[in-house]
């Protein structure tokens, strides 16, 4: 090849590389406003982020599947938290900061509450009595301290309270350091309060908590489906999945950008969807971006039982849910279960060198991948690693420091399983 040809060629690539960079970049900038609401289901946030993605996707050329119609409707409940306020230990206290300070799970009812010289109750997890006669803890004040307790044991325990009608006064948790929000996919009868720091050791000397939330039956939400037709066999698909849907906000001073989760995934979905527009594939490439993940997969699975595809079409189905890093590598959710899958992507990382390291993981139902696996679709959940960002559903994943360190490596590497997958 002469010497100018082939500088000419590296240049062009890299004039490419920057542009996939930057759109990915816009593309996330774009999902984490705050005019998007944290893409909740406040103030038509999911919408705003469904018609944003559909505007992009017309704009890169990225066809719809039916009728020119981009946008598969569903119905969803939800407990929004419109407002939320805190004052500990004195009535002269000024409120704390909602989000850094304290927070409320999602499916917290309305509440005025105020305390004053009550004792608390630390329930003993170490013993198995601790859920017999549940009845002891109705109109109490429970208080967990998650270095204290496992957290995922007091999070049970509140579920199991909620299910058996058993309502305490409050349910606090403290220390919890970066508090990470939960949605309202149900609605409690007691509130629950999650506290930064240790704030109390036996009784409450004074907790004033205001709460206003609403309960939303039958709001209507939506899926993205998109696809580029391939230059060869148009009915064999390949399908990229993730869900734009993130955790909201409350009032207006605190909201949740979700960056790393997932307008990532977005980013990635909405360059690759570019590309392939400019760049068919022998084979079509189908593209749906779901809502309500964080409400329980509810997207995917309303996507999955009603597909604007046929699912015994589909070659291979890979799920993106958190992929702005990439330092450490690359994890491949259901890799285990997906042998030939996970030994190809092994192999082109071999002899590409995308990545330090390629994990394996087991079966899991954790993203959107599940509703597909369990209808017979060959799929991988994947997401990057690394030490350089690690926030996950708190009001600090903002997008600051979230690099896309290796997004062009990310991209390729599944650019080259889609042009090499046999089956």
């Amino acid at each position: 090849m002469k010497p100018r040809l082939l500088i000419l060629i590296i240049l062009f690539s890299n004039i490419l590389n920057a542009q996939s960079y930057k759109y990915a970049h816009y593309c996330l900038d774009s999902l984490i406003s705050k005019d998007f609401k944290g893409r909740g289901y406040q103030e038509d946030g999911d919408r705003k982020a469904a018609n944003f993605i559909e505007s992009e996707l017309k704009n890169n050329g990225v066809k719809a599947l039916v009728n020119n119609v981009y946008q598969q409707k569903l119905k969803i409940n939800i407990n929004n938290i419109e407002s939320s306020k805190l004052k500990l230990h004195s009535i002269d206290s000024s409120f704390m900061k909602l989000g850094e300070e304290f927070l409320v799970y999602g499916s917290s009812p309305s509440i005025e509450l105020k305390i004053k010289n009550i004792k608390l109750i630390k329930v003993d997890f170490s013993k198995a009595k601790y859920i017999e006669n549940l009845e002891k803890y109705k109109d109490k004040v429970l208080l967990f301290d998650v270095k204290e307790v496992d957290y995922m044991k007091v999070h049970s325990f509140i579920r199991l309270l909620n299910e058996k009608k058993i309502s305490p006064q409050i349910f606090i948790i403290q220390n919890c350091g970066k508090m990470q929000f939960f949605s309202g996919r149900v609605k409690y009868k007691f509130p629950v309060l999650m506290l930064k720091d240790k704030e109390f050791s036996r009784k409450i000397d004074y907790l004033e908590l205001s709460i206003k939330s609403k309960w939303v039956e039958g709001y209507e939400t939506q899926n993205v489906w998109a696809m580029v037709e391939g230059t060869t066999h148009k009915d064999s698909f390949f399908v990229f999945t993730a869900h734009y849907d993130h955790l909201g906000k409350i009032g207006d001073d605190c909201y949740f950008p979700g960056a790393n989760d997932n307008a990532s995934g977005v980013a990635v979905l909405m360059d690759m969807a570019k590309h392939y527009a400019q760049n068919p594939s022998e084979y079509s490439i189908v593209f749906v971006f779901t809502t309500a993940e964080e409400l329980g997969l509810v997207g995917a699975e309303y996507a999955a039982e009603n597909p604007l595809i046929d699912l015994s079409k589909v070659k291979f189905l890979f799920n993106l849910d958190m992929c702005g890093t990439g330092s450490g590598g690359i994890a491949l959710i259901n890799g285990e279960k997906e042998k030939e899958a996970s030994k190809l992507m092994v192999d082109i990382n071999k002899d590409k060198i995308y990545f330090n390291e390629i994990r394996i993981g087991g079966e899991s139902c954790n993203s959107d991948h599940c509703p597909f696996v369990m209808r017979g679709v060959p799929a991988l959940f994947l997401f990057t690693f690394g030490c350089e960002y690690n926030e996950y559903h708190t009001v600090y994943d903002n997008g600051e420091g979230l690099s896309f360190t290796k997004h062009l490596d990310f991209c390729n590497i599944l650019k080259d399983f889609i042009a090499s997958y046999k089956r």
